[in-house]
């Protein structure tokens, strides 16, 4: 028979606050590692798929990051020499986005490192019985928790 995944309300925040430690020591880590914030990886991976056709406000609202925050972030990633910004000669305003060849050297070794950490976080036996919940799976059952969706229609 197999195992129900009902979260019970008397662990669920344990759980929780066990989950939000380890994200926060894995983006530690990366950080550590890497050298940037996983928040900047995003930013350098939204790049690379869309070069010079980005803006910093692009990026926030396609990432759901708020502006400040991303143009901190590319802030720091042109300072640091991962990025650069361009002016249109029809619209100054405009400052379209790239990485330079520092910067996709970086994503790249960082994607690896992602790829790297998802094969090993794939392989983990949760409860012994040779069961596995996928991250596919706990983005949903977190998604739950903060969606938008009317909970009284996923109680019935």
């Amino acid at each position: 028979m197999a195992k129900s995944k009902v979260v019970h309300a008397e662990s669920f925040f344990e759980a929780y606050m066990e989950l939000k430690r380890e994200l926060e020591k894995s983006a530690t880590r990366f950080q550590r590692t890497m050298g940037i914030s996983v928040d900047q990886y995003a930013i350098l991976h939204h790049i690379l798929e869309n070069p010079g056709k980005l803006t910093s406000a692009t990026v926030a609202d396609s990432r759901g990051i708020s502006r400040a925050a991303v143009s901190r972030g590319i802030s720091q990633l042109i300072r640091r020499g991962y990025v650069v910004q361009s002016y249109q000669s029809s619209d100054r305003r405009v400052r379209p986005l790239s990485l330079t060849a520092t910067g996709e050297q970086l994503e790249t070794a960082c994607y690896e490192t992602l790829q790297t950490a998802a094969k090993t976080m794939s392989k983990v036996d949760l409860d012994g019985s040779g069961s596995l919940v996928t991250i596919g799976e706990l983005t949903k059952m977190l998604s739950a928790v903060t969606g938008k969706e009317d909970t009284e229609a996923t109680d019935k």
